[in-house]
């Protein structure tokens, strides 16, 4: 029998690469009616933020949530992994629960409502008001299912991308959960600040660190206090090792302090109270890039 998912260390590949690139497009035939939005852009500070208001006769009833992996599934499964996974669509506890953590990288539906301010805040309402509990039981329980022999066992061991992207997002959901739901001193949602940013691009990176993808090096977040909410969430997950950011979150604060400041996030994880630390072997490249820093300034 497979070991529960708190027993199991994540074991993505040594080498995280972030496509940046937008999913492609949906077929032709997928025909619907354009939403007419108006961009007006608000400036605070040195970023500024892209904001949309919608027709005036188009009604928050006009906009379904999006879902996890609303595109077809690729047929590189093995039988029983197929229909492991149409059972995980067919959930409605998953469907109730709009979790964070499967849209990011699994739904088109989601990255279309992510260029518009009011929409990916009205995704964010909708994954904010599911009950934590419930869902992060949920999801834990079928991330246990997915890894069983009679499931995606040979589909996961085979680095199957869509089943990783299934997997991680339900180890995950706790993580993103609390930090999709994140808000500013104006109350807006940090996420939803974040994605639509239009001179810090890579405001919404750190946000794909608990899926075990890793901050790109030329990166630079907005150092505020959205980020620093953020990776505090991220610290204290890191120190698990059966979660994928306890391989991406100490890379990623050690970039962040260089141009952030020392102080501004923990430079290593959290440890969680009977979870093992982060492997050690962060350390050194950690080490090595502020000697390479230092050496440059000095």
């Amino acid at each position: 029998p497979a070991a529960p998912v708190e027993d199991i260390a994540w074991t993505g590949p040594s080498l995280l690469v972030v496509d940046t690139r937008p999913p492609p497009s949906k077929p032709l035939m997928h025909l619907r009616r354009r939403e007419h939005e108006k961009a007006s852009t608000t400036t605070t500070g040195a970023a500024s933020r892209t904001s949309l208001a919608t027709d005036p006769s188009s009604t928050a009833s006009d906009f379904a949530i999006p879902q996890p992996f609303d595109s077809s599934l690729s047929n590189n499964y093995t039988a029983s992994c197929a229909t492991f996974l149409r059972t995980l669509l067919s959930n409605d506890t998953v469907d109730n629960c709009h979790p964070f953590s499967l849209l990011l990288q699994t739904s088109t539906g989601f990255f279309d409502a992510s260029k518009s301010f009011l929409r990916i805040t009205q995704t964010l309402e909708a994954t904010c008001a599911a009950s934590l509990t419930t869902c992060k039981n949920t999801l834990n329980d079928l991330a246990n299912q997915l890894i069983l022999d009679s499931n995606c066992a040979v589909d996961y061991g085979n680095n199957n991308p869509q089943v990783l992207q299934a997997y991680n997002g339900m180890i995950a959901y706790e993580s993103l959960y609390q930090a999709s739901c994140l808000r500013d001193d104006e109350g807006s949602y940090c996420y939803a600040n974040a994605v639509t940013n239009t001179t810090a691009t890579s405001d919404a990176y750190p946000f794909y660190l608990p899926l075990g993808m890793a901050l790109p090096g030329g990166a630079r977040p907005t150092c505020n206090s959205c980020l620093q909410d953020e990776m505090a969430i991220f610290s204290s997950f890191a120190g698990n090792r059966t979660q994928p950011i306890s391989q991406t979150y100490n890379d990623a604060a050690a970039q962040i302090q260089i141009y952030c400041g020392t102080n501004f996030v923990n430079q290593t994880a959290t440890p969680l109270k009977g979870a093992a630390s982060a492997t050690s072997a962060h350390i050194t490249p950690t080490m090595t890039l502020l000697l390479m820093v230092l050496l440059f300034l000095f």
